[in-house]
């Protein structure tokens, strides 16, 4: 019995020691709970101070860097609003060739360039101000949980948490954290919400970083679209895929391990990336360097301060640490470059319509030239068969003048009013009507050449530009065709014939008598009228000749091909200064570049570069450096740009470059000798043109392409 009584007694005294020690764990697992979970509280605001005061002064390089650039694009657009006036004015003395509306359509696109760039000063001024901020743009369609990550950095209490089936954010939020400015902006892609689409666009533009959010369930291609939009402003994105997760007790184990079972489905989170990225390929972007974490916001939100186990697994540490790291890695840069994008961006878009602008006038000006070619061959041929016509016809009608006066001689000898007869029969001859109806032949064919190249013109200026320009080009007639008629002065009813004298034959006298006397009135008659007529038909020809020279050589045709030549010269002027104009924005822009790129090299370790022949970008999307000498990292300077970096090593030949490198040797490339002299030498362009069956060239590598090339690169 005492053995049994023994084992009791150890029984009991096991549960009481069990039930100590059980109480005494629970208290240090509390504790050790509540450490860690301010520990990590503390750790995710730890103090920015230093790297905020760095960016101050970073922003005021980059506002200096802005402004300068900002000034020199006014002036450039400025000067070629100047010049587009003068050709406007050109154009507009050339009445005789009608509703080309080139010049008129590419007017209003440079006005819209400058009113659109106006708005860059603000936007300089805007950021200027906002320059003591780091600021944070979280972007996403409605019900994306944007609010809910705002709670969660600023540790709301989900007042502005919505229901999930509304817009919540109607206009932009405000907040602070960590030293950090925090922007909600309006709910995007939903239905009326344009005027919030333009709110969260604004927003972004003068970020430093974008929280692009994201839900797991089928992202859609029009969220695809407001990603793409806010690639071209060349901001770093973070995509945060928000896990769509009934979670409703930090306490529940259920609940614990639905959630730990659905952020540990890798590869259903990965797959929706994947499926998201694709839709990059329908605005010709990469999204392959954009980094996305998975989070469950709303675990996240529910566990902050109360279960360090839940916020763990929500995983919303991820996107805090991404925040905090950029800033300090690279927030002074950041600063910088949304500074440089401010003007960057606009910039570029800028360069490429005034080269866009520039080709399209030289490739017009090109069709008129031919067009003066075509004509200027076609008139000597003209010419000559207007000549050989002239003869014909001349000797023609002297064939048919002499026959009259033959049959008006052997009927008419013994007439003594033979002269006043002669001058209505000579008038009946209608021979100024031959010359009235060749010089309207004449006139029909030059009105038909003229109708021919105004169509020709038409339609491949048509071709060429597509549905950019309504064309329609009118050559107008030169002269009236009534201006033909009657040219002969008068023909025979305004010459005065000599007397006649005509010895009277009388049926008496012998045959061989009245045979002499026929023959002498014969003569006499015809010698009376023949140099008369032959001379009305002279000076008939000689007027005929000279209204054909007068009104269809010189003023059909001379004319006609000046007016062409004046308009090849006047959009080959035109198309000359656009094309310096975005040779001399590239410069800038290429200093621009070559700026951030050595800003973005010495601030981090990744190596050096050197004799760079050129650099392009497409901000948002690839920078290229064109160099013979660079060991950079590649990888680091694309994660700190937040954009494709590549390093090529150029030939000789920038036109090759660009031809093997970017485009593939895909276009054609053509000297452009614009005819007129400068102060220095003879004045030429050049520029590319791509195929229309070439028209699915990547944009991003057009768009590079038609910077490293320095000429217009047409699309036809």
């Amino acid at each position: 019995m005492s053995f049994w009584k023994t084992l009791k007694g150890i029984k009991v005294a096991a549960e009481a020691g069990y039930k100590t020690a059980s109480g005494t764990f629970g208290e240090i697992k509390s504790t050790l709970t509540d450490t860690a979970t301010k520990f990590s509280q503390n750790y995710r605001e730890m103090s920015l101070d230093k790297e905020l005061q760095d960016c101050q002064v970073a922003a005021k390089e980059g506002y200096n860097l802005a402004q300068a650039n900002y000034d020199e694009i006014m002036a450039t657009l400025t000067d070629a609003a100047q010049k587009l006036s003068q050709t406007d004015k050109e154009q507009n003395q050339v009445k005789r060739i009608r509703n080309t509306e080139l010049v008129a359509k590419q007017k209003d696109e440079l006005q819209q360039l400058v009113n659109k760039v106006k708005f860059i000063g603000e936007d300089i001024q805007t950021l200027r101000e906002q320059s003591q901020y780091f600021s944070i743009v979280v972007y996403g369609r409605t019900t994306a949980g944007k609010s809910t990550l705002m709670e969660i950095l600023t540790h709301g209490e989900g007042k502005s948490i919505g229901n999930g089936s509304q817009r919540t954010t109607r206009d932009m939020r405000i907040y602070e954290w960590n030293g950090l400015r925090i922007i909600d902006v309006p709910g995007t892609c939903s239905f009326g919400g344009e005027e919030d689409d333009k709110i969260a666009v604004k927003a972004a533009k003068s970020a430093d970083l974008i929280l692009f959010l994201l839900m797991n369930d089928a992202p859609q291609p029009d969220e695809a679209e407001k990603l793409a939009q806010l690639r071209k402003f060349g901001k770093p994105i973070l995509g945060v895929v928000n896990i769509r997760k009934s979670f409703n007790d930090i306490n529940s184990e259920i609940c614990i391990e639905d959630l730990k079972d659905a952020m540990a489905n890798t590869e259903s989170i990965h797959a929706t990336i994947k499926q998201f990225k694709e839709f990059a390929k329908n605005h010709n972007q990469d999204w392959s360097g954009i980094k996305f974490v998975a989070t469950h916001l709303l675990s996240a939100y529910m566990a902050q301060g109360k279960s360090i186990k839940v916020f763990e697994l929500s995983r919303f540490a991820e996107v805090e640490n991404f925040i905090l790291n950029k800033v300090r890695d690279d927030g002074r840069f950041l600063r910088i470059k949304t500074f440089v994008d401010a003007v960057a961006v606009p910039m570029n878009n800028t360069i490429l319509k005034i080269y866009e602008q520039s080709g399209r006038t030289l490739l017009e000006s090109d069709i008129w030239r031919d067009k003066c070619d075509q004509l200027g061959k076609w008139s000597e041929t003209f010419l000559k068969r207007s000549q050989e016509r002239f003869t014909n016809l001349y000797n023609q009608l002297l064939y048919k003048l002499n026959n009259a006066i033959d049959d008006f001689v052997n009927n008419n000898y013994e007439n003594e009013k033979a002269g006043e007869h002669w001058q209505n029969y000579f008038t009946n001859l209608k021979l100024d009507k031959e010359y009235e109806s060749l010089l309207k032949d004449l006139a029909k064919e030059c009105e038909r050449k003229r109708k021919a190249l105004s169509d020709e013109m038409t339609k491949e200026l048509s071709y060429s530009f597509g549905d950019k320009a309504q064309i329609n080009i009118q050559l107008d007639s030169t002269t009236p065709v009534g201006k033909y008629a009657v040219i002969a002065v008068g023909a025979a009813a305004s010459f005065v014939f000599a007397p006649l004298v005509l010895v009277g034959i009388l049926g008496g006298f012998l045959f061989d008598g009245k045979e002499k006397m026929i023959r002498e009135n014969k003569k006499k008659l015809r010698d009376a009228i023949t140099a008369p007529s032959h001379n009305i038909l002279d000076k008939m020809h000689e007027q005929a000749w000279n209204k054909f020279n007068e009104e269809i050589w010189n003023k059909g045709i001379c004319e006609s091909w000046n007016l062409l030549k004046g308009y090849q010269f006047m959009l080959a002027r035109l198309g000359k200064s656009q094309y310096d104009m975005a040779n001399a924005l590239f410069n800038k822009f290429n200093d621009l570049n070559r700026k951030l790129l050595k800003e973005a090299v010495s601030y981090k370790d990744v190596g050096s570069i050197s004799s760079i022949s050129a650099v392009a970008r497409v901000p948002g999307e690839t920078l290229v450096a064109f160099s013979n000498s660079s060991s950079l990292d590649i990888k680091k300077l694309s994660e700190l740009l937040g954009e494709d970096f590549g390093v090529i090593k150029p030939p000789e030949n920038g036109i090759l470059m660009t031809s093997k490198f970017i485009l593939g040797n895909e276009f054609n490339y053509d000297n452009y000798p614009l005819d007129f002299d400068t102060e220095e030498k003879k004045a030429e362009c050049a520029y590319a043109v791509l195929p229309k069956n070439k028209l699915n060239v990547n944009s991003i590598k057009f768009k590079i392409a038609q910077q490293v090339a320095s000429i217009p690169i047409i699309q036809r």
